[in-house]
């Protein structure tokens, strides 16, 4: 679980340019967005959701250009689905504001994800990662925007474009076993048994535990102990 640290109040006003809108901050109201999200980020510890959301919602609404509030709705409506549909629609608002921003895009996806609206999700996925391409891939979650978009391909049968996501996962993060795993069965599908056994035998050094079952029904040397 990532850190959160409660952000301090400030004493100088904002001002923030996106393309040829300008965004005027006064002290209060940032000061005031601050005090609302880390009380909401309190009452999130406290598994306080609903109250947590609330805040986090008012925050945004007192300050637009303050980011944190947006990306804790994700991590809240991930836990109470019927804050879900919310969540969607200020982060899609959000984008006006935070352009090119490939985290935003990622959680819109994993959110649609959660609703089942595959298309949706792809599409915020694909945005995620060529977004991230200009923003730099050393950001601590572009393997997952790779990977999750590597799922749903493989759900849909697209078996060489997800080989292609999950490689390139893989190159973010060498030592991601589930890719390797899923990797392996989109191998098998495309009839490559020997790729797919070294993939899972790697997956299972990394502690993939399901698939050993894999290797033991279709490969003929034994599992790495």
């Amino acid at each position: 679980m990532k850190l959160i640290i409660p952000f301090l109040l400030l004493l100088v006003a904002l001002q923030f340019t996106v393309q040829a809108q300008v965004y005027d901050v006064s002290l209060a109201d940032r000061n005031k967005a601050i005090e609302l999200y880390n009380l909401a980020i309190e009452n999130n510890r406290n598994s306080k959701v609903s109250e947590a959301f609330e805040q986090f919602t008012k925050a945004i609404s007192t300050d637009s250009t303050f980011r944190n509030p947006y990306l804790q709705l994700y991590t809240v409506a991930m836990n109470d689905s019927t804050k879900i549909d919310t969540a969607i629609s200020i982060l899609q608002k959000s984008k006006k504001i935070f352009q090119q921003d490939d985290e935003i895009c990622y959680y819109l996806g994993e959110m649609y994800k959660a609703k089942g609206e595959v298309k949706r999700a792809m599409a915020e996925y694909s945005m995620a990662i060529a977004y991230s391409k200009m923003n730099g891939e050393d950001f601590y979650l572009v393997h997952k925007y790779y990977f999750n978009r590597a799922n749903i391909c493989l759900e849909k049968n697209m078996i060489s474009t997800a080989v292609l996501d999950y490689t390139y996962a893989l190159n973010l993060k060498p030592d991601y076993g589930v890719a390797f795993a899923n990797r392996g069965i989109c191998f098998f599908k495309m009839g490559e048994i020997e790729a797919a056994c070294k993939d899972w035998k790697q997956a299972v050094s990394l502690g993939v535990s399901q698939s050993e079952e894999y290797v033991g029904k279709n490969c003929k040397t034994e599992v790495p102990q």
